[in-house]
This record gives C-alpha cells, structure tokens and sequence, in this order.
C-alpha cells in the first residue's frame, strides 16, 4: 500500500457474486438516510481536518501505463492541494486529502478485492478515477450495498451512468463508447456520399457499445456498414481480422482497439495491406506515440479520432491556463510522465473534478458528497475543452458527455467540424 498526504456478463457476474457475499462484513455507515439529524453525521474516512479517499489502477499487466500515468497526474493534484493547505470543502472545513491506492492489474476480482480493501481496511471515505469495464462492473453492487462513493471511472461503458436510481453511489465521468462512435459516425455522414464502414471490435460489452453508437448514427444515411470483425480481450494481434475487413475495400474503419500496442499493429497491417481506409482509433489509444510507433511508412491512412480533453502539447493550447498549469505542476513532481499521454491528462481531470466536487459538499458524509455531483452544472474542470462542460444535475448520461472530432495531420490532432 501506498499513502498519499473497460462476454463480460459470465466474468463478471462470477467476480460480483464474489463481492456481494463479502459485503456483509465490515458493512461501512454511509452517513444517514437523508434527514436533518443524519445529514450531521459523518462517514468513515473524514474528520475535521483530513479525509480519505482511495482508487484501484492498472499498475502491472497490459494496461500498466494507462493506470500508472493517470495515478502519477492524481497524485502531483492531490500533493499540490495539500500543499496549498486542502481543500475548503461546503461545510466550511477545511481538509488535506488521504489517497491510498493498489494495484489491480487490470483483473476485476483484484479490484474487487482492492474495493473491499479500501473500504474495510483503509476506511476510506469514497474512490475515484478506478479503471476498467469489468472491473467496475464488479465493483458497482458492492459500492451500492455499502453506499460508498464509487465515482469519475476510467470508462465509457453507459451502464455507470444511465440509471443513478438504481446505483445511486456510481457515477461515470468521460463521454459513453456509444457517443464516441456516434461521433464518428456522425461525421462520415455529413460528408454527404455514399461510404462503405468495416468495424473492428473486441467481442464485448465495450465493442457492442461501439457498434450501437455508430449504428445509430448512420441509419438512414448514403453511410453503410459492410463488415465487422471481432477479437477476444486476450487477443494482442488483429491482422486476421483486419485482412478480412480490407477484402471488402471499405472506405472507413472504425478501429475499436484499446490497447496502444495492439492499436500501432492495426496501423502497420493497414500498410502492408496497402487499405487506406479512413479510420477511427477511440480516446484511449490514440495517443502521437501510437501513431509514430507504427511503421506503416506512406501508407499510414487518414486518421480522426474523438477528444474531450485539451491536448497539452498542442500549439493552439500552449498558453490555456489550465494547461500551462498542468505542465508545471506535473514537471515539477513528477518529470518523467508524459504529460501528452491521455490517461495522464484524465487523472488531473479526474483529481481536479473531485476536489471541485469535495468544494460543494455541504455535511461531513457520502450522502451530501453524491448530492453534491448532481448539483454541479456547467462546471468547468481543468483540461476540458473550454466548450464542453461538466454536468452532474443529468442522471443519465456521464457528468461529461460530449465529443468532438480530431483529424491527425502533420503529427498533430487537430479539431474538425462535423455538419
């Protein structure tokens, strides 16, 4: 421990199970059901000066940079408001934030397990920025039945945010997969000619997400879909499947690969193909260096992704005070992370839409804590584009919820409009 001063039905089911059976030990108060009295009661993990809270990240395993760079831009946030004193949270206290975090290896019964942890062990008050699909899919029952904070997850599955009645305690934070391939979609349509669509996907609940987004948003249009192909979540290569969606000469791909390595493998298989098709590579694996690392030479295609962060190493944001201020900060206490990198940029975010969220706490508890998400509306959260906003008042959808399309050109994303 350390202290700091993403067919997922059968898997998951097994690990939730699991979960639940453990939870009738150490049971966690969670401040109250809502009236006068209880709203003055306070949780485990805070007191008057200090509070607790805790996360499960991808440390080791296949997706170790992913967690570790987002932690390393958690912690220099959480160090630089402690340093400047805590944070002043609604009740007019102010506090230093306790974060404990381990390691999960991208396995969802670790996480489980880590939860469990947290909670029972570590008493923390609440987690954030936890990483994964399944692993939070595990998770949720177990933080609904404790009624513990199990909020701002590094997914974009719809399930954490479309019904908060029946899992009051989870809360999304980046936009849904459905959104980000509807995003797309939306732009190959409004391109207004005929489009062939090939679509590669891991065969999963994410990948299903992704289908239904781009569904969606090209019934009815001159945009067809022609193929998709799928690959297991233990799968590290896709040429089988890329070969397969180059046969049918599409004219777009929907490139649904998380994974940067295995996504640069997309990239160079594109090229030995010689298919140029325009493709899609989501959010999360469509960082320069996945691009760069692919050798894939002149046959490298037109490339567009989705964003709903700034990109700190992008000239048009080099003087944005959020910016400037991450890239200080994150030099400062931590110089070896790449600070371009996605996941880097989504643990500030994470960190800092947290500590806005603790700012609007009005009583010592997780009760006035949830209250509190929904009552953030329009909320500007560092590293955000400046015309998209945090919106925790709309229960079915995440707190953010929008995205914009990039186009990749001259070793830069760059924005492009859609309609």
């Amino acid at each position: 421990m350390i202290r700091i001063g993403k067919r997922l039905a059968v898997a998951t089911a097994a690990v939730s199970i699991l979960a639940i059976a453990l939870t009738g030990c150490g049971r966690a108060d969670d401040g109250g059901n809502g009236n006068n009295a209880d709203q003055a009661k306070s949780s485990p993990g805070i007191t008057d000066t200090t509070i607790k809270l805790g996360g499960s990240f991808p440390l080791s395993g296949p997706l170790s940079r992913n967690g570790q760079t987002q932690l390393a831009a958690t912690k220099a946030y959480i160090d630089e408001v402690n340093d400047a004193g805590g944070v002043k949270m609604g009740d007019g206290k102010t506090r230093t934030i306790d974060f404990v975090y381990y390691d999960d290896a991208y396995d969802p019964a670790r996480l489980v397990q880590n939860f469990r942890r947290l909670v029972d062990q570590d008493q923390v008050f609440g987690t954030f920025g936890m990483f994964g699909t399944a692993s939070n899919l595990a998770a949720m029952p177990v933080a609904n039945d404790l009624k513990v904070p199990q909020v701002y997850l590094g997914t974009g599955a719809a399930v954490f945010s479309q019904d908060r009645k029946a899992n009051p305690y989870t809360v999304g934070w980046w936009p849904t997969y459905q959104t980000e391939a509807s995003t797309f979609g939306k732009y190959l349509v409004s391109l207004d000619k005929p489009l062939k669509v090939a679509f590669l996907a891991q065969n999963d609940d994410q990948g299903d997400a992704y289908l239904e987004g781009l569904k969606a948003s090209i019934e009815g249009s001159k945009v067809t879909l022609v193929k998709e192909a799928r690959f297991a979540p233990t799968d590290t290569v896709y040429d089988s499947q890329v070969s397969s969606l180059a046969a049918t000469g599409a004219d777009a791909l929907f490139s649904g690969v998380n994974v940067p390595p295995a996504q640069s493998r997309v990239l160079e298989k594109l090229g030995e193909l010689q298919w140029h098709p325009t493709t899609y590579l989501p959010i999360v694996s469509a960082a320069r260096s996945v691009v760069t690392a692919a050798k894939a030479g002149d046959f490298l295609p037109q490339l567009y992704s989705g964003a709903f962060t700034k990109d700190p190493c992008d000239a048009q944001f080099e003087n944005d005070d959020d910016v400037v201020r991450y890239k200080k900060v994150m030099k400062q206490r931590d110089p070896k992370v790449d600070v371009c990198f996605i996941n880097t940029i989504f643990g500030w975010g994470m960190a800092d839409s947290m500590v806005k969220t603790l700012e609007q706490t009005k009583a010592p508890n997780r009760e006035a804590f949830m209250q509190a998400i929904q009552g953030m509306t329009d909320e500007n959260i560092d590293l955000v584009l400046d015309d998209l906003s945090f919106d925790g008042g709309d229960v079915t959808v995440p707190p953010i919820s929008h995205v914009v399309v990039r186009h990749f050109e001259n070793g830069d994303w760059k924005k492009v409009s859609v309609g």
